[in-house]
């Protein structure tokens, strides 16, 4: 009868091995075609962010889930005995599947008749499980792990399966990979980190986003806490530092990351850029992106932009507080012990800063100052001096007189207002309604050097750089002029300023343009109009040149041309002229090289994680001897012409309309226009040899900007803080070239005219269109002709 049962139990036995082994062996012939080939585990692509880099390797911007590759030799021992010991403590000896672990687990299964209570996948299956992304607890999907497990461990060694595993795995918090966890958590690399913070770490994996200690402090709190208990019971720490560790409050805290250069025009610019070229993938690929920035131009136009419209506002006038006696004031005034009312407290809260401007609400009103509290809730003193500026805002072009005698006249306790910083001293602010840009690019190839779209991105997702067509006024004369050279005219020509009547429409009105202050000159010389700015004179080189041609000739700057006027409005940058900021100072960098054509661009090349380059910019560049390895830029401009233009701007600087430059900056080597339209848009391009830079202001709504205020008010007040800190003070920068062709001549400057009398000027001319001597006198060394 034993013998029987023995038999029996035997044949069940073997029956059922034989069964199981069959089952695995069917198993993994139909599951072993779906198990992807482990090259695809070796060669995996980390999900690593899009980040944005200035030329000089500031950090721009990052989109996108966060992750810092980590090599193996950069995580601490510690670290990783805090992993093992908790998640695969036999992670060096098994080879992709823990068969004592296993069995527990098997066994809890079925003693738990479907329950289990620890799992049986070591860190080679959870690794395959976060590249797959397949999270269902099915055992199909389980058998393939083990079976890719089995694989994996064939052809990967321990240690690059760990540091692909603490590469890719989430941490919460948009984090993935163990550094990056680091430094979202607690600002430090892993190697920083103290032993409860790195035991922290370790048990985020479990529950990324619910187990955090930001989302889920006291689960995270209880993780940490059992990690270190199984350190101290396996011995990979000592009971000492166990019990610091342990006792250790929570210290995680979002660090944002880090970035350099917060440059948020310029990135959104980039960002639209490769999302255009590489789809949604560009967040999670590791792109990264080096840009032709320039940090200390950049940092430079940002505060020269920020500055500038401040003054503007400031010069007409305070609007009042963004909220007067906010909800809770009257009970505040009444019973000041009981603290701050819960609306101030959440307005204060939910209000932005924009730009330097950081919201405050008044808690207190002397004769001589006003106390206020930000956002930490610290009270600030703000003296009178900091807020006698603020006369009452009528209009663009009147101004309240007088100004605020005390601070009660200006703020009330419970006023939500805006305070800005200066120094050391805390001064009532306002947060601009007008908007500016400022862009600045090299002419040799068009490298966009700074590029600032307004006043606050975060505010106005608008970039006035870039996307604001504004009618560019007089900043667009100098185009129909270096044409209306090249086609014979010279920068000696006399033309009539005086008053111009054009017919008008079936009504029979008349058009009567006219000159910025109703003046008028007389006869008057291209080259002086063109400083000065003379609408009718640049109106009659219009007639005289044709407007077809005019525009034919200025499409060779890269302006599109389809909408342009085709009349007498091409004279004065209006009509339907639109043009934004980045496409003026790329035209102007025609006249700074010389007269090539240059396309103004951001994005120098684009590697990929591992530092490959996967795009490289081939701008075109102006280049005169070798142009080896280089994309040649066109000449668009004779030669003789262009040198003829940046004369007649250089003047423009030192005696014309922007003279304020020269007094400012004091140098030689700068040339530049200013622009005002119809009041309501106001522009400066000045330019070296080495730097273009175009500022603009005006109203996003297109509204007047006052009657006070032109090219030579904010646009080159921007420009001139900006070059300050952008151009050398020590040197000039190289001058252009003289071609060949060119001459000088002595003229009457009234008529055009070659003359003997040494009270005569000095004109350049292109030899063709150089004055002739007079016949009477056919000695020319009695007069002054060079030929360079």
């Amino acid at each position: 009868m034993i013998k029987i049962f023995i038999k029996r139990v035997i044949w069940v036995t073997a029956t059922l091995i034989s069964g199981s082994i069959l089952l695995l062996s069917a198993a993994f012939l139909y599951l072993n075609p779906q198990v992807p080939d482990t090259e695809t585990f070796r060669n995996v692509t980390i999900r690593a962010p899009l980040r944005i880099y200035s030329k000089d390797d500031k950090l721009i911007q990052e989109f996108g889930e966060r992750l810092i590759p980590i090599e193996f030799e950069q995580i601490p021992e510690i670290y990783i005995r805090a992993i093992l010991d908790t998640e695969d403590k036999r992670f060096f000896e098994h080879g992709g599947i823990d068969v004592i672990t296993l069995l527990n687990a098997t066994w809890q299964l079925i003693r738990n008749r479907g329950g289990i209570q620890t799992g049986a996948s070591t860190i080679t299956m959870q690794l395959v499980k976060n590249i797959s992304g397949d999270s269902q607890v099915q055992f199909i999907r389980k058998f393939k792990e083990m079976l890719l497990a089995l694989k994996i461990e064939r052809e990967l060694s321990k240690e690059e399966i760990l540091k692909l595993y603490l590469n890719i795995i989430p941490f919460g918090k948009h984090a993935f990979g163990l550094q990056a966890a680091a430094n979202t958590y607690y600002g430090k690399n892993i190697d920083q980190l103290d032993l409860a913070q790195t035991a922290m770490l370790a048990g985020i994996p479990k529950k990324p986003e619910g187990g955090n200690p930001i989302n889920g402090p006291k689960w995270a709190l209880e993780r940490r806490n059992l990690i270190l208990r199984r350190m101290f019971e396996q011995g990979s720490i000592e009971e000492e530092a166990f019990k610091v560790a342990v006792n250790a409050p929570i210290t995680a805290k979002v660090h944002q990351r880090k970035i350099e250069l917060p440059s948020l025009y310029v990135a959104e610019m980039v960002r639209q850029n490769l999302l255009t070229k590489y789809g949604r993938d560009a967040y999670n690929q590791g792109l990264i992106a080096h840009t032709t920035i320039d940090s200390h131009h950049q940092l430079a136009a940002e505060a020269a932009l920020t500055e500038q419209l401040i003054a503007y506002d400031r010069r007409h006038g305070y609007r009042g507080p963004e909220f007067h006696r906010l909800q809770g004031t009257d009970e505040y005034l009444a019973a000041p012990e009981f603290g701050y009312p819960t609306n101030w407290l959440e307005t204060l809260a939910n209000a932005a800063i924009n730009g330097n401007q950081h919201p405050a609400i008044v808690t207190r009103i002397s004769e001589t100052s006003v106390d206020v509290i930000n956002q930490n809730l610290e009270t600030i003193s703000i003296p009178w001096d900091g807020l006698k500026w603020a006369r009452r805002y009528v209009n663009v072009n009147t101004r309240a007189y007088p100004g605020p005698a005390t601070p009660s006249d200006v703020v009330a306790i419970g006023d939500l207002i805006r305070i800005v910083k200066d120094g050391d001293q805390w001064l009532l602010g306002q947060i601009p309604d007008i908007q500016g840009a400022l862009v600045a690019l090299s002419p040799e190839n068009g490298a966009i050097l700074a590029l600032v779209g307004g006043f606050d991105f975060r505010t106005l997702q608008f970039n006035h750089a870039t996307q604001a067509k504004r009618q560019p006024g007089s900043n667009f004369k100098p185009f129909f002029y270096a044409g209306a050279l090249e086609n014979g005219l010279t920068a000696a020509t006399i033309y009539n300023d005086a008053p111009f009547v054009l017919p008008g429409g079936e009504l029979e009105e008349v058009y009567r343009p006219k000159n910025s202050g109703d003046r008028f000159r007389g006869n008057i010389s291209i080259r002086e109009a063109l400083y000065r700015s003379i609408n009718l004179v640049s109106l009659r080189v219009i007639l005289d040149y044709g407007a077809e041609n005019a525009l034919r000739y200025v499409s060779r700057f890269g302006f599109d041309t389809t909408n342009f006027p085709k009349d007498v409005q091409l004279a004065f940058g209006g009509g339907t002229i639109a043009l934004t900021p980045l496409e003026i100072a790329t035209a102007y960098a025609s006249f700074a090289n010389g007269g090539y054509k240059v396309t103004a661009f951001l994005v120098e090349r684009i590697e990929s994680i591992n530092e490959d380059t996967l795009w490289l910019a081939t701008p075109e560049t102006v280049c005169h001897d070798n142009c080896d390895g280089l994309n040649p830029a066109t000449r668009i401009v004779e030669a003789r012409v262009a040198y003829i233009m940046n004369s007649i701007l250089s003047d423009a600087i030192k005696r014309g309309t922007g003279i304020k430059v020269q007094s400012a900056l004091k140098r030689s080597d700068i040339k530049g226009k200013t622009g005002t339209t119809n009041d309501a848009d106001i522009w400066f391009s000045g330019f070296t040899t080495n730097i273009v830079a175009t500022a603009w202001a005006g109203f996003s709504d297109n509204s007047p900007v006052g009657r006070g205020e032109f090219g030579s008010t904010i646009p080159i007040e921007t420009w001139i803080s900006f070059m300050k800190e952008v151009l050398s003070p020590e040197h000039l920068t190289p001058t252009l070239p003289t071609p060949d062709g060119l001459v000088t001549v002595r003229i009457d400057r009234s008529t055009g005219l070659r003359t003997e009398d040494s009270e005569g000027e000095f004109e350049m001319f292109r030899l063709e269109n150089a004055p002739k001597p007079a016949r009477k006198n056919s000695d020319s060394n009695n007069y002054h002709l060079e030929i360079y």
